[in-house]
């Protein structure tokens, strides 16, 4: 089914290649390049396909792992977009937990920036159980902020998360607070950094801090490269050095 999902994302990317919607290398997608959020979507009626490949190490364990994730974005009313994806993990100490479940996610903008108030936004996702050892679905919302200063804008993400299928020692709900920060270098550069703070999704479990930086560039009119990395620390699997290196398409 993965293998399939990942095939026709594919695809259709090529077959709308030669649209002419411009992409924006200011609109923060989470994971591109740091894991911070902005409260915008993408235009209305527009088409965005992004994947990303990521590196992760955890120095206590020695643990290694990769990870590849197509997704696809559709701009399908004003002020929203839908966005559906499926992470493939390619962890070193061989757990397929969560591999492959398919993710649905909506954000909704329900108030652009004003001198009053910051830009607003609230996002839902749905993770469905189609990958490796999953069971339940899991849903969380996401409550976003940003506001800019000039050229300086800042960022609140706040997540609460139920797991559908939690299983003994493990949470069944988790919350996340992240702030983060983009800055222009020029026209087609601009730095992104952030910090969260997690609640650990087993029970007992210490809280995981991890912050990231990193870039996006404009590669032409239709496209972004994004490279980030980050660290952590506080539980014992919070990996103390992240990569990524994305690129997304808007068609």
């Amino acid at each position: 089914m993965i293998r399939n999902f990942c095939t026709a994302v594919l695809f259709l990317g090529l077959a709308l290649a030669g649209s002419a919607w411009a992409a924006d290398h200011s609109n923060l997608e989470e994971g591109f390049p740091a894991r911070i959020e902005d409260a915008y979507p993408i235009d209305y009626r527009a088409l965005e396909f992004m994947a990303s490949g990521i590196y992760e190490h955890s120095g206590e364990h020695g643990r290694h792992a990769g990870e590849f994730e197509p997704e696809i974005k559709w701009g399908f009313i004003k002020n929203a977009h839908v966005e559906l994806s499926a992470p493939l993990v390619f962890p070193g100490d061989g757990e397929m937990k969560n591999n492959g479940d398919l993710v649905l996610e909506g954000l909704y903008n329900f108030n652009v920036e004003t001198v009053e108030l910051p830009a607003l936004a609230v996002k839902t996702e749905f993770m469905f159980p189609t990958g490796v050892d999953s069971a339940g679905v899991d849903v969380e919302v996401t409550a976003i902020a940003t506001r800019g200063f000039g050229a300086h804008r800042f960022h609140f993400n706040g997540s609460f998360r139920r797991t559908g299928g939690a299983e003994a020692g493990e949470r069944e709900h988790t919350f996340s607070f992240g702030l983060g920060y983009d800055h222009p270098i020029d026209l087609d550069h601009l730095i992104v950094a952030d910090f969260f703070v997690d609640r650990s999704p087993l029970v007992g479990g210490a809280e995981e801090f991890t912050f990231s930086f990193g870039m996006r560039k404009q590669l032409n009119p239709w496209s972004v490269m994004t490279l980030g990395m980050g660290s952590g620390f506080g539980a014992s699997h919070t990996p103390d050095f992240r990569a990524k290196l994305g690129l997304q398409w808007r068609f």
